[in-house]
Formats: C-alpha cells, structure tokens, sequence
C-alpha cells in the first residue's frame, strides 16, 4: 500500500501532537508542517523529521490529504484552499466561526467530491464509544467540562472553545431537534465568555444540562445520561464507563419505600448498590483518542467511507453553539429590560465575598 502524503497547517499546541502520531505512522508520509510561528514550526518539522513551511499555499501540490490545526478564525478561508484542490481535510473544531462558513466549507467538498472530517475527538474516546454499544434512550443528560485558563484559544469564548465537545456528544446521543435553548454565561477574565451553562431541550423530550469554565482550579469532563433503562456515567479523562441499572424486582415496582418498617429500611439502604441498584465498571484504556482519530481520518480518505464526524455534524454542533450564545448574551440578571444583560455586565456587586489574606509586597 501507497503512503498517504498528509500535511498539517497550524503546529501549536494540538497541531504538534497531530504532527507526532502522523510522522509515526508506517503507512503516512508527513510530507510537510506550517505555521507563521518559525521558531515553532522549525522545533516541530526538526522534531517529525519534517519539512517546515510559513505559508500553506507550499503545502497543496504537495499532499493527498491534511489537517487544520490553526486557530479557529482562520479555519474557513484554510479549508477553502485545500477543498478547492479536492484535497480531504480534517479540520479541528470547532469547524467555523460562524454556521454559514461552515455550510461554504461543506458545499466546497460535496462540489469536489471530497472528504471533510471535523475533529471532535471525545467521539472517539474509548469510554464513549463503549455507552454508544449499550441500549440506552437518553432522556436527561448532565455535562461538565471544566480546565483551568490554557491562555489558548482566546479568540473564541468557553462555548466554542471547550462546550461544543459535549453539545457535539449530545446531538450524537439524542438524534432529535433542538426546541429551546436557554444560557447564560460570565467573561471573567475580559474578551468572551469563560464560564457558561446551558440547558437545552429536544423535541423528543430529552433534556440536557451542560456547564463548562476555563477558569475553573480542577480539570473536569464527565457526562451523566439518564434513561429508562438506567443510568451511565462517562469520565473522559479516566475514559472510564459507570453502568447503573435497576434489578427486576425494581422494574416490576414491587418496593415501595413508603411501607417499609425502620429494619427493612435500613436493610434497602445497607444493600442498595448491587442487591437492588446493580453496578458495572469498565475501563476503556484501548488506545488514545487523538490516534484513533486520524487513523479514521485516513481509512476514509483510502477508501471513501463517510466519517463518523463529517461536515454537517461540525456544523449542527456549531449551530447549537451560536443559539447558546445568542441566549446567554441576551441573559437578563435581574429580569428587567433596561437593566444588565449578556456575559460583561453583571449586577454591581455587594461587596467581597471574603477578604483576602494581605499580600507580600513586590520588591
């Protein structure tokens, strides 16, 4: 088999890692990294026994396929380029600013008869992978995903930046219409939002509850799903699966802790885990995500196979994306017109929450 020439625009902090796993792969030629950034570009090809470029336009003639790992303000009119070549793409996300470069982008590759995946990469977290294996209808769905400030991505705001990972999971769970949308969201540390929550609402009845921050002391990423069938619980970071289901007994209503006595009460509670409220526990360490995929990236450039995140999946994500901001930039903190609304203007506070113990001065 044929080496599949890739190159990949945008080396920072995501781009790097692409570049590694595709330099190593026996089956991928890097033939190429760009970024306007040369000391970094430079460390990067020296690094993936690579050539370094400025300026994609280098790039084109060069390549079977490529990935976009530039900032996301960039990604449309870089997309562009390399659509037009008819050359696959996996661009990273979110795809697009906005949801109408996202519709150019994907009009480019179905004019081309070309590839566009879209790098969603918790859809191929092992963890999720293993829920989607599993019969269950979610009916409400709680997300969190928190990180402390990278000092990337800041010209985006926390809904792009790290929320569209969950809103991109949901719509893959729910597969319904979005009905409602309700948001709202605080820029802490100037510029866009860093903290926002969301609840959303599908026309099959189906909630979801998502929060993320970037200002946030602890990493989180975890998802519940409730159904009627049970409950699952996803962390991310440890790509590990909770199972939860109901024992028969519980199916069929034949407790009724309203005429339980004081022992059998306290017997439901001792045995509630395992006896009445059975539990399964999988690790899911079968490979990194990131790896995982490009390789899915590259079989469907090899054979044509629709990806699992193609183009109009980027861009449902980023739709669902915009209604949430359009909310919480219309928030209303003290439910009057005229008073403060959106992410920048907050209700003048009290007073400190609490008082800082005194700090040294500086030298």
């Amino acid at each position: 088999m044929s080496r599949l020439r890739v190159g990949v625009v945008g080396v920072g902090h995501l781009g790097k890692e692409h570049a590694r796993i595709l330099a190593a792969l026996p089956d991928v030629e890097l033939v190429g990294v760009v970024d306007p950034n040369v000391p970094q570009v430079e460390m990067v090809a020296q690094r993936c026994n690579t050539r370094a470029f400025r300026d994609h336009h280098a790039l084109l003639p060069l390549v079977d396929a490529a990935v976009i790992a530039a900032p996301t303000s960039h990604h449309a009119a870089l997309a562009a380029d390399f659509l037009a070549r008819g050359l696959p793409l996996l661009v990273e996300k979110p795809m697009a600013v906005t949801v109408r470069q996202a519709e150019e982008m994907i009009e480019l590759a179905e004019k081309h008869n070309t590839l566009l995946q879209i790098g969603h990469i918790e859809r191929f977290n092992p963890a999720f992978e293993e829920l989607r294996r599993h019969p269950l209808q979610p009916k409400f769905i709680t997300c969190e995903r928190y990180s402390g400030f990278s000092g990337r991505s800041t010209d985006i705001g926390v809904v792009l930046d790290l929320m569209i990972h969950d809103l991109d999971l949901v719509l893959a769970l729910v597969q319904a219409p979005v009905r409602t949308v309700e948001a709202l969201g605080v820029a802490v540390l100037g510029g866009n939002e860093d903290l926002a929550q969301a609840r959303v609402t599908f026309s099959n009845g189906c909630v979801a509850d998502l929060k993320a921050s970037r200002v946030h002391p602890t990493p989180v990423r975890c998802m519940h799903v409730f159904g009627p069938e049970g409950v699952a619980g996803v962390d991310f970071a440890r790509r590990h699966l909770t199972l939860m289901q109901p024992a028969e007994h519980l199916r069929q209503r034949q407790i009724d802790t309203r005429r339980l006595d004081a022992p059998a009460l306290a017997s439901l509670k001792m045995e509630l885990f395992g006896r009445h409220v059975q539990v399964q526990e999988l690790d899911c360490n079968s490979g990194d995500q990131l790896t995982r995929e490009l390789q899915e990236f590259l079989h469907c450039v090899r054979t044509g196979q629709r990806p699992r995140v193609d183009g109009a999946a980027g861009r449902d994500a980023l739709a669902l994306a915009g209604r949430i901001l359009d909310s919480l930039r219309t928030h209303r903190w003290e439910g009057t017109a005229d008073g403060p609304a959106g992410p920048w203007h907050l209700p003048a506070p009290r007073g400190l929450l609490f008082i800082p113990p005194s700090q040294p001065m500086a030298a």
